[in-house]
């Protein structure tokens, strides 16, 4: 399949993941086809906890619900 943005070939990599997609890898991120994610260990008690993802916005919207307790945003998520 070709990508409608550069008309180069899609990886064949990428086809079996996202067998619809229309780019390519490289115009996906550099035209930020490709949204930002974010994510956060979550433990239920047991002896490994688990990688919850979400979107950058979600996370950004909800992140006073992700906190350490006794840490504030500044320190906790800073870039």
């Amino acid at each position: 399949m070709i990508c409608k943005v550069c008309n180069n070939q899609i990886e064949p990599e990428r086809l079996e993941i996202l067998p619809t997609t229309a780019c390519c890898a490289p115009c996906a991120h550099k035209y930020n086809f490709v949204k930002p994610r974010k994510g956060i260990m979550v433990f239920d008690g047991k002896t490994g906890g688990e990688l919850q993802t979400m979107s950058a916005d979600f996370f950004e919207n909800n992140k006073h619900y992700f906190l350490p307790i006794g840490t504030s945003v500044e320190t906790s998520y800073s870039e």
